[in-house]
């Protein structure tokens, strides 16, 4: 190639970088403090780990290679993508850890998997289609180079059916061992529904299979459900196996219970998502504070190749066991170095089925600590991302009667292309019309004890909203407003009077540059 010719293929590429450069700075649902990729689109967090000061999150991104069968045309391969902080605000982005082979050999991408925990030495092991279980390693102190082993896949997709599947892993060491749950379904009788196998080594390279790890409820989950992309770790005095479902709808859920004689035997179940939520492939990490944090999925209801980027990573949240054993969960601290420009309220009276707007309070990238004692009201809450004359808002509500905490997204936006689907789409019932296809809210099952106040901790982040209730609930939800004056809020009551005892509002700096 000329030189002439190299100078304008560059100036090529930098126009064409330069252009989706503006575009993303352009759009208005593009969060500001959230991890998310530079360009382009990913999904699952799939492999997080803390090591030499960095906290490190892998997750299925996508790489464009040309096609075999159509050279002139680019395919879009999962590849395992990664990025680091050394304090949880502030990202950046590396290469990619792991991507197909040069020669050909992993046609259809690198898929799930997961930072083996406790391992003597940074291990990653993950998927691949049409293979099956695979293993790399990494000497390097910032995790950019990895060595895959030369014995992949160390649990090969078998050539006859077997009662395990070969699918999503997740791994551990314990006392000279590796332990590794393979597969998100096993078919011995008995095992229906979500459920997972168990695998041990110790050198990595050769695995037994010892049997299905647990045995699931129906009394907690459907025959429908499975556990893909699972993390098992301790906590507290307990164990916690955390997924995520395909079925009904893509959620992450969870159990928290004992583990003994390499059995897991399940004592809690609970949801982190519910049907028009957009939370799925969830993995977490233990730091060395003794944190247990946890990344996850947000997904994007809006095709990506439209706007140049898609999905979202949750604010990294720390999971911990409340004294009667349930799950807590709360932002990690590190977020409150984003605050600026702070503005408090307390002690305001919510007449019954009336609004009281906070008319200092406006904007799209902002922290909200709120606490309202629920007096005699039916439902109360707060309004967000509210148009001055109430045709575009997102209402964040409890129900205390319903025994329920709700988002309400059925004015969150006038985008008539913007839909939730309720059920995953292999799952969606026969002959059902469009009202029972889309959801218009999140509800969750949330009880307040008597006396107890609500308690709000609100991430809004232009299209991404998290709320965290009293510490032991989390819904998350996307929201694409198109008003511009879509930056209002409000408190409200309904069917009785309830008291605004607090709230205090940050605005949050911008971390993301593009």
């Amino acid at each position: 190639m000329s030189i002439r010719a190299t100078v304008e293929n560059i100036d090529n590429l930098l126009r064409s970088a330069r252009e989706l450069r503006d575009r993303l700075w352009s759009d208005a649902h593009r969060p500001r403090y959230h991890l998310i990729p530079p360009d382009g689109f990913f999904n699952d967090a799939n492999g997080t780990i803390f090591w030499n000061g960095r906290y490190h999150v892998f997750y299925l991104g996508r790489m464009p290679l040309p096609d075999p069968d159509k050279p002139s045309t680019l395919q879009w391969l999962p590849v395992l993508d990664h990025s680091s902080s050394r304090d949880l605000v502030h990202w950046i982005h590396h290469p990619p850890a792991i991507t197909p082979a040069a020669d050909g050999s992993t046609p259809q991408g690198i898929y799930s998997g997961d930072a083996i925990e406790n391992a003597p030495v940074p291990t990653l092991i993950y998927h691949v289609p049409g293979q099956g279980t695979c293993i790399a390693t990494s000497e390097d102190q910032e995790l950019v180079h990895w060595t895959p082993l030369a014995a992949n896949p160390v649990i090969p997709i078998p050539e006859q059916p077997q009662e395990y599947t070969v699918f999503d892993p997740c791994a551990w060491y314990e006392q000279g061992t590796y332990y590794a749950l393979i597969g998100n379904k096993n078919s011995r009788p008995g095992y229906e529904g979500d459920s997972t196998s168990l695998f041990r080594s110790a050198d990595l390279a050769n695995w037994e299979y010892r049997g299905p790890f647990y045995r699931s409820d129906r009394r907690w989950t459907s025959e429908v459900e499975d556990c893909a992309c699972p993390d098992f770790f301790s906590i507290g005095d307990k164990h916690m196996l955390l997924m995520h479902g395909h079925a009904p709808y893509g959620m992450a859920h969870y159990y928290i219970g004992r583990y003994e004689g390499e059995q897991f035997f399940p004592e809690i179940h609970g949801r982190m998502n519910w049907p028009g939520g957009q939370l799925s492939g969830p993995e977490t990490l233990l730091d060395d504070k003794g944190r247990r944090i946890f990344f996850g999925w947000i997904k994007e209801p809006r095709p990506w190749q439209e706007h140049g980027w898609a999905s979202v990573m949750t604010i990294p949240r720390l999971l911990s066991l409340a004294e009667d054993g349930t799950l807590r969960i709360e932002p990690v601290s590190e977020l409150e170095a984003l605050r600026m420009n702070p503005r408090h309220r307390a002690d305001i009276q919510l007449t019954p089925d009336a609004e009281t707007h906070i008319e200092a309070v406006r904007g799209d990238c902002l922290e909200l600590l709120v606490e309202i004692e629920p007096g005699t009201a039916t439902e109360f809450g707060v309004k967000v991302r509210r148009s001055q004359d109430g045709t575009e808002e997102t209402t964040i509500s409890c129900l205390p009667g319903r025994g329920i905490l709700k988002i309400d997204f059925s004015k969150s936006t006038l985008d008539d292309n913007v839909k939730y689907p309720r059920f995953a789409r292999h799952c969606e019932p026969k002959g059902i019309d469009d009202s029972e296809r889309h959801a218009d809210s999140q509800e969750a099952p949330f009880e307040l004890a008597e006396g107890e106040p609500l308690r709000l901790h609100i991430f809004l982040d232009r299209s991404v909203l998290e709320v965290f209730a009293n510490g032991r609930a989390c819904l998350t939800q996307r929201i694409y407003p198109t008003r511009a004056d879509s930056l209002g809020m409000c408190i409200f009551a309904c069917g009785g009077r309830s008291t605004l005892k607090s709230l205090d509002v940050w605005d949050m700096l911008p971390v993301n540059s593009w």
